[in-house]
């Protein structure tokens, strides 16, 4: 907006000169001539800036053949002044800037003996230097703005950088934490089991004891006082098994320990990369032990018995049923092949007997075998209620399945 308005105000005094000077048809066109090339040069300036000093070098040259288009100089300054560098040496491409409009003026003087054309071209002489110093100057505003953007742009950019920087640091942090409090739990878990449980199981069998005594002498009393302990003591067995299988599956991290097991083998393998897609959120701790040992080992027997150098681990969350799918796309080695072809019990390897019994140990059902050209174990595990059982089978607890708890 600014330009336009300097533009105006020098085409203006340009108006003004060549209407003192005379009006005529070549005053006219010389007018038109000038706006349309300035408008030409804006143009330029806009997308194709090594071409934008043409439309002024035109008036120019014109300006020679007919001296009284030099009242026009001040424009043709104006835009010459806010172009980019024409020449490496900023001192000849500021000289150059300052001559080539004043040069048709100068030449126009030479050349014109009127007294009142002199006048009007010395008019016509600083007005363009006064057009040159104002296209100067909004040449150095617009560099500076541009300057300011820019640096405005990386100010921006460097903050969204430590954002993501300090939300990085924040979550390794709360990562950390979780991991801290979750190990907490699990080693508190332990602590109880292995240390108040067996004082109460100690403290049960002395119970039971004492009441067969009691029952032996025949002492009633006694025996039914035993008979109570037993019973309170068998609950509090209770209470505390749900504690610690409550603190065992807040303390399982079940995302952690399925991407640890599917990708840590593949960091000790050259050559290996296992694909993981895990839509399971949380499941309980026997679930997540069960998952992560069938991981490994499946991933174990695919580097061992394929040739294969990849492998997808899937884990889908159905309504009743947890389910796991490890596969590769093989082919197996020929080797390999023949000794399975020769024993077919070959196959059923300590690895496989391994994954079968995890599975059954929680009423699932896996099955192993060829798929393709390459080798799938799928796991299915249902979601039902967990109930657990003391060293007698004896019932002491029952826990929802939905609550994920085992």
């Amino acid at each position: 907006m600014l330009i336009l308005l300097e533009k105006a105000l020098l085409l203006a005094c340009s108006t003004a000169m060549a209407a003192v000077s005379g009006v005529n048809v070549l005053s006219l066109i010389g007018l038109l001539a000038a706006i349309s090339l300035s408008c030409l040069t804006e143009w330029l300036m806009a997308r194709r800036g090594a071409m934008a000093a043409v439309p002024a070098l035109v008036l120019m040259t014109a300006s020679l053949l007919v001296p009284g288009w030099c009242v026009f100089m001040p424009t043709v300054a104006y835009d010459l002044a806010r172009l980019p560098s024409m020449l490496h040496d900023a001192r000849a491409d500021r000289l150059i800037r300052w001559l080539l409009p004043v040069a048709p003026v100068a030449v126009a003087m030479v050349r014109t003996t009127a007294v009142a054309d002199h006048l009007i071209l010395l008019v016509a002489a600083a007005v363009t230097v006064i057009g040159l110093m104002l296209g100067l100057s909004r040449a150095t505003a617009m560099r500076l703005r541009r300057s300011l953007r820019h640096t405005q742009d990386l100010a921006r950019d460097g903050n969204r950088a430590n954002r993501r920087r300090m939300a990085d640091v924040a979550e390794e942090r709360a990562q950390s934490v979780r991991m801290a409090t979750l190990g907490e739990r699990t080693r508190i878990a332990r602590e109880i089991h292995d240390n108040v449980g067996h004082l109460l199981t100690r403290a049960i069998m002395q119970a039971q004891a004492g009441k067969a005594v009691a029952d032996a002498t025949g002492d009633a009393v006694a025996s039914q006082g035993f008979g109570a302990l037993h019973g309170t003591l068998d609950e509090a067995m209770t209470m505390v098994r749900r504690s610690v299988h409550d603190l065992e599956d807040d303390g399982t991290d079940f995302v952690a320990q399925i991407a640890d097991a599917a990708h840590s083998f593949g960091e000790t393998s050259a050559g290996f990369t296992a694909t993981l897609s895990n839509e399971i959120t949380d499941a309980p701790a026997p679930v997540t032990r069960c998952f992560a040992a069938v991981i490994r080992e499946s991933l174990s027997n695919v580097a061992r018995h394929s040739d294969a150098a990849s492998a997808t681990v899937t884990l889908r969350d159905f309504p009743a049923i947890w389910q796991l799918v490890v596969e590769d796309p093989g082919p197996a080695k020929p080797e390999s092949t023949r000794h399975a072809e020769s024993d077919p019990e070959a196959m059923r390897g300590m690895g496989l007997a391994d994954i079968d019994a995890r599975v059954r140990a929680l009423d699932g059902t896996a099955s192993c075998g060829p798929y393709h050209d390459g080798w799938r174990v799928f796991v299915t595990i249902p979601k039902r209620r967990w109930t657990y059982h003391d060293a007698d089978g004896k019932h002491d607890g029952i826990v929802d399945g939905s609550a994920s708890r085992s």
